[in-house]
């Protein structure tokens, strides 16, 4: 399992968090046309635009068949997450093939669901706060290159912009 991310308890990002709405549950269909692209541009099967909190990962849109038991939930333990290393170094990622990961090679979403690999970039604030995710995840091994890295980091700046302006008025 990855190891605890102090980040995850940042007081000004959670703040931030708070302030854009990323903890509510809300409808956010403004972000499905982002997961599309995602899973299209990529590729990939499952692809979702994500919320990081204390102690958990939401998702905030998706696209494919989550397992039944993660969309009851609605996200994942934080130590579960694929995107919480985001917090840590705020760039775009891949994971070619989680089974040789020795930080997600035992993670039940790798054991039991079959997730093999990942790409995903931090989703930023305008205050430069990481809010979250947009990832693509598949069942089987890939290779990724940098031209990949750069879309996926184009579509969660994309991601910000529409979180901010969807955002409940502050009081």
């Amino acid at each position: 399992m990855v190891a605890d991310f102090p980040e995850t308890r940042d007081r000004a990002r959670l703040r931030e968090v708070a302030r854009l709405g990323v903890d509510r549950e809300l409808s956010r269909d403004y972000l499905a046309e982002l997961v599309e692209q995602v899973a299209v541009r990529m590729d990939m099967p499952f692809a979702m635009v994500t919320g990081l909190l204390s102690d958990a990962q939401v998702f905030l849109a998706g696209r494919g068949p989550v397992p039944a038991w993660v969309g009851e939930v609605g996200g994942t333990p934080m130590e579960w997450a694929f995107c919480a290393p985001l917090l840590r170094r705020p760039a775009a990622r891949y994971v070619n093939d989680f089974t040789t990961d020795p930080d997600y090679q035992d993670n039940p979403l790798v054991t039991v669901e079959g997730v093999r690999s990942y790409i995903g970039a931090p989703v930023i604030s305008s205050r430069g706060h990481v809010l979250g995710s947009v990832c693509g995840l598949d069942v089987r091994p890939r290779d990724f290159d940098a031209g990949q890295l750069r879309i996926v980091q184009d579509l969660a700046d994309e991601a910000a912009r529409r979180i901010e302006a969807a955002a409940p008025e502050e009081s």
